[in-house]
């Protein structure tokens, strides 16, 4: 069986703000987004026959594919390819291979699905609030109610002081706000559900007496979650994919948004010598996994965002490869993606930044170069809202 994986689809053309900037007609936009990226699709295990109609349909349509050097000779049984062109012409492509052989006309199904999109849900409503995907990421800014998280421990010594900076977050620009009572950083301990409750209960309600902005319980504990959106949290983000017995049934009983992420192990153990063979294949079909039996249980794939965990339980390699593998990821699983890098210790890898409250400056520069993110959990609130502000003016301008 072939596997067949998008690669990349291009940083694309800013169609909308170009229609806009002229006064063109919106009704353009369908037909002009066909034209303004390349699109990288590399299908493996083919039958050589198979390989060579597959290149010859994507000729005929104005787009090309990669195939093994002895796949005219017949001097091989197998090969891969690496399908490339604009969507309009792999369209063209596919509209060729129907009713081929060696399962040409599914596999055709199967790349205009990659490069479409347009399943992916255009917004996301939590607490009430709707919230519209667009260009630039959603922000959820992160507050952690506990003595030991890795950049922000013990910051937040009161309700009243968190709730503070739940507001201050909120008027920078912050969409969400994720409250965590149990630090998730490399070696940490767990917390019992008795004490992540004492933590962020009194917040969630101190929040909730000053402002109506989304809330987002950060635990993997069901009674943990099912009390804080009593509380009035309105989002479940759970680190280990709803893996905890009991988990998918309250998500699905509450009908609300959650995160999915993947972790390798704990967090007590999970940087303990990491492997993956192709991490980012490896992780987006755990995630879908997860996410198959979150809707099987009866939650819409809408309300269902995935997180391919930078840090938890990855090599520095891994957490470059996934950044740089968002987008399919988004479209693997149908799924909006959410990326948490702000101040992870990968980057101090890479810059040699030791101070976690130091890398900001670094988080920023990932958000306005992941493409694929939908989300972006920071601590920097005003900074990333900064950074997204010149990178769309930058944009515009080129």
């Amino acid at each position: 069986m072939s596997s067949i994986r998008l690669l990349s689809s291009g940083q694309g053309i800013p169609w909308e703000m170009l229609i806009d900037i002229v006064g063109a007609d919106r009704g353009c936009l369908p037909r002009v987004t066909l034209r303004d990226r390349i699109a990288v699709i590399l299908i493996d295990d083919l039958p050589s026959p198979a390989a060579s109609i597959l290149k010859q349909c994507m000729l005929s349509g104005g787009a090309d594919a990669l195939v093994h050097r002895e796949v005219l000779t017949c001097r091989t049984d197998k090969s891969g390819a690496v399908v490339y062109g604009t969507p309009a012409m792999l369209y063209r492509g596919c509209d060729s291979l129907k009713d081929q052989p060696f399962g040409l006309d599914s596999m055709a199904m199967q790349i205009r699905k990659l490069i479409e999109g347009s399943a992916l849900p255009a917004s996301v409503e939590v607490n009430k609030s709707k919230l519209t995907y667009s260009s630039a990421p959603l922000i959820m800014g992160i507050l952690n109610i506990t003595p030991d998280s890795f950049s922000d421990g013990g910051s937040y010594s009161s309700p009243d002081a968190a709730a503070s900076q739940a507001v201050v977050m909120e008027k920078s620009g912050a969409h969400i706000i994720d409250i965590g009572g149990e630090s998730t950083r490399p070696g940490a301990g767990s917390v019992s559900a008795r004490e992540q409750r004492s933590r962020v209960l009194p917040v969630i309600e101190a929040i909730r007496r000053r402002t109506e902005v989304p809330i987002s319980i950060d635990t993997c504990i069901p009674e943990v979650a099912e009390a804080a959106v009593n509380a009035g949290a309105g989002m479940i983000n759970s680190i280990n994919a709803m893996e905890t017995p009991g988990m998918i049934e309250l998500a699905a009983s509450l009908g609300l948004p959650v995160v999915l992420m993947h972790m390798k192990g704990i967090p007590g153990t999970m940087q303990n010598e990491p492997f993956y063979g192709d991490a980012s294949q490896e992780i987006a079909h755990y995630l879908l996994y997860r996410v198959e039996a979150l809707v099987k249980a009866g939650l819409p794939r809408e309300k269902i965002l995935v997180d391919p965990g930078i840090g938890f339980g990855k090599r520095q390699e891994d957490n470059i490869a996934l950044i740089h593998a968002l987008e399919w990821i988004g479209i693997h699983t149908g799924c909006r993606v959410l990326l948490g890098h702000s101040r992870k210790s990968f980057l101090k890898g890479i810059t040699g930044i030791d101070q976690a409250d130091h890398r900001d400056s670094v988080s920023h520069i990932v958000t306005v170069m992941a493409e694929g993110a939908d989300v972006v959990r920071v601590h920097d609130v005003p900074g990333t809202v900064a950074a997204l502000k010149l990178s769309e003016l930058l944009r515009r301008t080129l």
